[in-house]
C-alpha cells in the first residue's frame, strides 16, 4: 500500500477517534447539564410555592407563627404527585429549625431556599433539599450508550477509507485491464492500417505500370496515323481518330488521377499508422518561437490573403518538438486554407494558464464549423463545408 494511502488512514483515524471521544463525552455531559438545570429548575419552584403556603400562617399569627408545628409540618410533608425524595426546612430569622420534613438523601445533595416574609419584611427561609444520585445515574446510563454509540461510530469511520481504498483498488485493476485491452486492439488497428497500405499499394504499381504502357502504345499510334501508314476512311476512320485522340486518353487519365489520388491517401495512412509507432521525447520547447518559426513557412499564403497575425506571450513547456509542430503547423494551416478571400484575415494565438496546465487558443475570421461538423472533422479523410480548398482531410486527424 502507498504512503498515501498510509496517511488517508492515519487522518482517518484521527478524525474517527475525535468524533468518537466526543461523542462519548458529550452526550453524557450534555444530558447532566440539561437535566442539572431542570432540577434546580424544580427545587426553586417548590421552594417559592412552599415559602406562599407558609407566609399565609405567618400572616394569620404574625407572633406565634413558628410555633404553628403542626401546620408548618403539614405544608412541609405535601409531594407532588411524581415527587422526589427531599429534605425541607423552615429556619427562622436568626436560623434556628422551625419544623423539618426529611427523607433519607444520598450524597451529592442539592439545595434551594426562598426566603418567607411578613409584610416585606424577612422572617425566616424555607430550605429544600434533592439527592444527585439518580440523576448521575442516569448520567452513567446515557455515558454508556455514549460509548457504545462512539465505538460504532469509531468503527464505521474506520472502515470507511478501506472500503474506499479496496474498491479504487479493483476499480485500478480494471482500467488497467481496459487499457492493456485497448493497447492491444491499437496495436491491431496499427498493425492493420501498415499492412494494409503496403497490399493496397502493390496492385497501383502494376495499374500505373500498364496504364504507361498504354500511354506508350497511344503514342506509337498516333505517330503511325500521323505519317499516314494506316489509312482509314469515312465514319470508321473519323472514329478511329476520336478514340485515339479523345476517348484512349480522357480514359487514361481517368485512371491515372485516381491511382495518384489512391496511392496518395494509401501514403497518408501510412503515415498515420506510422505516428502511433512513433516514440515522443519531451524536451523544453519555447513555443513562440515554434510559432514564429511555422508563421514564417507561411509568409506566402499570409501576405496572399492579406492577414494580420497577433501573436500573445506563450510558455515554455516540456513536450515532444515534432508533435507540436505537427499539430500548431495543422492548425495554422487550416486557419489560412479557410480564410474568407473578400476580406482581410485576421489570425490569434494565445494561452492562457490554468491549474491543470494551459490552454491555446487559435482564432480566426474565416468560414468557422458548424456545430454538426465539429467532431467529424477530426476523423480522417473527413472534411466539413465546401470542398473548394485542396486538402486530403488529415490535418486535424494526424
Amino acid at each position: 500500500m502507498s504512503s498515501e494511502h498510509n496517511k488517508l488512514i492515519r487522518i482517518t483515524s484521527c478524525i474517527a477517534g475525535t468524533v468518537a471521544i466526543a461523542i462519548t463525552v458529550a452526550l453524557p455531559l450534555i444530558y447532566f447539564l440539561v437535566s442539572y438545570k431542570y432540577t434546580m429548575g424544580g427545587l426553586e419552584t417548590e421552594a417559592e410555592i412552599n415559602a406562599r403556603n407558609i407566609a399565609s400562617i405567618i400572616r394569620s399569627n404574625p407572633d406565634l407563627w413558628k410555633y404553628e408545628t403542626p401546620r408548618l409540618y403539614e405544608l412541609l410533608a405535601r409531594r407532588p404527585r411524581a415527587g422526589h425524595a427531599e429534605t425541607r426546612r423552615i429556619f427562622d430569622k436568626g436560623g434556628e429549625l422551625v419544623a423539618e420534613s426529611a427523607d433519607r438523601l444520598t450524597p451529592p445533595v442539592v439545595s434551594s431556599t426562598f426566603p418567607l416574609k411578613d409584610s416585606g419584611v424577612e422572617v425566616g427561609k424555607i430550605e429544600i433539599s434533592r439527592s444527585l444520585a439518580p440523576l448521575l445515574l442516569r448520567v452513567g446510563l446515557v455515558a454508556l450508550i455514549g460509548i457504545v454509540l462512539g465505538t460504532a461510530v469509531f468503527i464505521s469511520l474506520l472502515m470507511m477509507p478501506k472500503k474506499a481504498l479496496n474498491e479504487l483498488k479493483r476499480a485500478d485493476e480494471r482500467l488497467q485491464h481496459f487499457a492493456q485491452d485497448l493497447q492491444e486492439v491499437n496495436e491491431e488497428l496499427k498493425n492493420f492500417a501498415y499492412i494494409i497500405s503496403h497490399d493496397l499499394r502493390a496492385p497501383l504499381v502494376n495499374i500505373k505500370g500498364f496504364t504507361g504502357e498504354l500511354q506508350a502504345c497511344m503514342q506509337e499510334l498516333d505517330s503511325i496515323t500521323s505519317r499516314g501508314e494506316c489509312h482509314l476512311d469515312g465514319n470508321d476512320g473519323k472514329r478511329f481518330i476520336e478514340i485515339l485522340e479523345t476517348d484512349v486518353p480522357e480514359a487514361i487519365g481517368f485512371i491515372t488521377s485516381s491511382v495518384s489520388r489512391m496511392d496518395t491517401l494509401i501514403g497518408l495512412v501510412l503515415k498515420l499508422s506510422r505516428l502511433g509507432h512513433r516514440e515522443l521525447k519531451p524536451e523544453p520547447v519555447d513555443l513562440n518561437e515554434l510559432v514564429d518559426s511555422i508563421l514564417k513557412t507561411l509568409t506566402h499564403q499570409l501576405e496572399q490573403k492579406n492577414t494580420q497575425v497577433n501573436v500573445g506571450t506563450l510558455p515554455e513547456v516540456i513536450q515532444d518538438r515534432v508533435a507540436l509542430e505537427q499539430i500548431i503547423g495543422n492548425l495554422l494551416d487550416n486557419a489560412i486554407k479557410y480564410l474568407d478571400p473578400e476580406r482581410p484575415g485576421r489570425l490569434e494565438i494565445s494561452a492562457e494558464k490554468t491549474h491543470e496546465g494551459f490552454i491555446f487558443n487559435f482564432r480566426d475570421n474565416g468560414r468557422g464549423i458548424s456545430l454538426d461538423d465539429q467532431n467529424k472533422v477530426f476523423d480522417i479523410f473527413r472534411r466539413a463545408g465546401r470542398q473548394d480548398v485542396q486538402g486530403e482531410g488529415m490535418g486535424l486527424a494526424t
